[in-house]
């Protein structure tokens, strides 16, 4: 009888550590999940994507709030600039989707895209943001690419319809459709 005490202390305390280790998984896991719904939060806010797969695709390939804020900014500055100025409307667009997209008054990515609108970024700036949204189309299922696409030219559309035209003909230059072709081929 002896020998059952100490084998019975055995059994409790692998079954302790047992369930320790399951209990410290599990914990280790709600964390993972937490962190993971963290991130597609602050990517969903910089890229205004909703998209749950969508998100976690991007994320999955090591994009996050930064670089998505880079790639949603960037064809509306290229496309406020198409015609050789930003007006006043094309600023105010520009603006507004930056905003809608996530982009805070006072942020860093806000004082980067003021830079942008007041002083025309260099030509490889554009050229950099087609390369990468190419690439991420290549890591991207045909319906996350769509809906990427169509959220990001959508913005930028919009900016190139704030000059607008006169009665609405003409609202979008050729320079600017050119540069909407140049974002939506890219994706």
């Amino acid at each position: 009888m002896s020998r059952s005490v100490p084998l019975e202390e055995r059994r409790k305390a692998l079954e302790d550590q047992f369930f320790a280790k399951q209990n410290q998984k599990l914990a280790a896991e709600l964390r993972a999940k937490h962190e993971h719904d963290e991130q597609r939060g602050v990517l969903s806010a910089a890229s205004g994507i909703r998209d749950e797969a969508v998100l976690d695709s991007l994320l999955e390939a090591g994009i996050g709030g930064g670089t998505v804020a880079a790639l949603s900014l960037v064809p509306l500055v290229a496309v406020a600039w198409a015609n050789g100025n930003v007006t006043k409307e094309e600023r105010q667009a520009v603006l507004r989707a930056a905003h809608e997209a996530g982009v805070e008054s006072g942020s860093d990515a806000h004082s980067l895209l003021d830079g942008w609108l007041d002083t025309r970024p260099a030509s490889t700036l554009l050229e950099t943001w087609l390369a990468y949204a190419s690439a991420l189309s290549d890591v991207l299922d045909d319906a996350q690419c769509d809906a990427l696409r169509t959220q990001l030219v959508d913005r930028a559309r919009a900016v190139a319809q704030a000059a607008g035209g006169f009665l609405g003909i003409g609202s979008i230059s050729a320079r600017e459709q050119s540069v909407l072709e140049q974002l939506e081929d890219a994706l």
